[in-house]
């Protein structure tokens, strides 16, 4: 059995899948040991939500993988927190998943919630429709939500 060279033909394919979906977890249900994405558009929010939460310098072996958006939320809330964080975001997808095209970052940071950011990046996939725009968001708050 030949295994499928293009995105398409993964696509098309029930019985391949892109790769591993976070948070790692076990689900013997699924067919295999960890979940996984079956479509391109999964295994992308997936590689985005990896990279953000990955801080450069905690992989091995690749030691500018990642963003420095944790250690940005670590420091104290001010003005400028919604520029430095989409300054690592943009930087972290441009270099590690340069497939993917940022549309749109929105950082929020509502006044009653002063320990709270939220974060929502719109993208498109160049690799597959560039036109249609995906959304992921990250809640950031002191409960550990």
């Amino acid at each position: 059995m030949a295994y499928p060279k293009t995105v398409r033909e993964i696509s098309e394919n029930e019985d391949y899948s892109f790769g591993l979906t976070f948070p790692l977890t076990y689900n013997n249900q699924l067919g295999g040991f960890f979940p996984t994405s079956k479509t391109l558009r999964q295994q992308v929010s997936s590689n985005i939500k990896n990279l953000l939460l990955t801080s450069k310098g905690e992989r091995v072996g690749l030691p500018e993988f990642g963003t420095d958006v944790t250690s940005i939320l670590f420091e104290p809330i001010t003005p400028d927190i919604g520029d430095r964080l989409e300054a690592s975001i943009t930087e972290g997808i441009s270099k590690w998943l340069p497939y993917v095209t940022i549309q749109n970052i929105f950082v929020v940071t509502p006044e009653d919630q002063p320990n709270s950011v939220t974060i929502s990046i719109e993208f498109s996939v160049d690799v597959e429709d560039p036109d249609v725009v995906e959304t992921i968001t990250f809640n950031f708050n002191s409960a550990g939500e």
